[in-house]
């Protein structure tokens, strides 16, 4: 998988909570459940013997190797990375109540609250009109740290991923469903994507979220690495089209990326995908 390390959970040490074995079962009961339709650079085009994603589709989406994940339903004991867990979460679907009993099973305690921006306030009843607006197009308000503070219906089901990750870079880079769902990951939309944060830490070199974002990034995507060296800048993505594949469609739409900003917050990002018509 592009970028994203395969061997943060490659060890077999001793973990906390309780029977492993639960674990197990209930990793195989998430994974045959889900519809292999909605999740995006999944080959559904081939006849399945089982139902819901097999083994190696979901170590793929969560960046591990397909021995270490068959392992993991088998019981094995290993120390599980918080991120590797919030990958799985979101690979599986599943809902706060199964998310904190992964996170118990697996490290004997709950998963973080998900990141809420401090400013998701600036989103007031009139904006969030505006993005209903939008329909059918999908629109969200971003920040400053690029935290998506609030978003139209139609973004919820072109990307699933809102209930779990809140950051649309965080997403972009460090988990890799969100690779195989934008199309020709490394080229449209990591590169501009790096730029961008780079002519923005220029802006505001002492905003501790950003200078976190960055950090996070680097440290957890080798790919990530390598663009950053070549010290590209880009202020904003207005009018790029670039490719997204879509759930449950079995195909790819480009799509122009519509940007603003509310003159109230030029920091603030009014983005809107517009389809420009799709391709099998």
């Amino acid at each position: 998988m592009a970028g994203v390390a395969v061997n943060e959970c490659d060890r077999t040490l001793p973990v906390g909570g309780d029977d492993p074995d639960d674990l197990g079962a209930l990793l195989v009961f998430w994974r045959e459940r889900l519809d292999p339709r909605r999740i995006a650079g999944v080959d559904t085009s081939r006849r399945r013997l089982k139902p819901g994603l097999t083994q190696a589709e979901v170590a793929h989406l969560t960046g591990v190797g397909l021995t270490w994940y068959r392992a993991l339903e088998k019981g094995t004991k290993a120390e599980f990375s918080e991120r590797f867990l919030q990958r799985l979460a979101m690979t599986l679907r599943l809902s706060e109540t199964e998310k904190i009993m992964l996170f118990q099973l697996a490290k004997g305690y709950a998963p973080p609250p998900v990141h809420v921006a401090d400013d998701a306030g600036a989103a007031d009843a009139d904006m969030r009109l505006m993005l209903n607006q939008m329909a059918p197009y999908p629109a969200y308000l971003s920040n400053v740290c690029w935290d998506i503070i609030a978003w139209n219906p139609i973004l919820d089901e072109w990307f699933p991923w809102l209930p779990y990750e809140r950051n649309m870079m965080r997403l972009a880079f460090l988990y890799p469903e969100a690779q195989e769902q934008l199309v020709n990951w490394k080229e449209d939309w990591a590169r501009p994507f790096l730029a961008q944060i780079r002519v923005v830490l220029t802006l505001h070199p002492d905003n501790k979220g950003l200078q976190q974002l960055r950090d996070d990034i680097l440290n957890g995507n080798d790919v990530a690495r390598e663009l950053w060296d070549q010290k590209e800048t880009i202020r904003h993505p207005d009018g790029h089209v670039r490719g997204i594949r879509l759930p449950d469609q079995n195909k790819v739409m480009p799509v122009k990326i519509m940007a603003m900003a509310p003159m109230r917050n030029m920091d603030m990002r009014f983005i809107t995908l517009v389809p420009q018509g799709g391709q099998g």
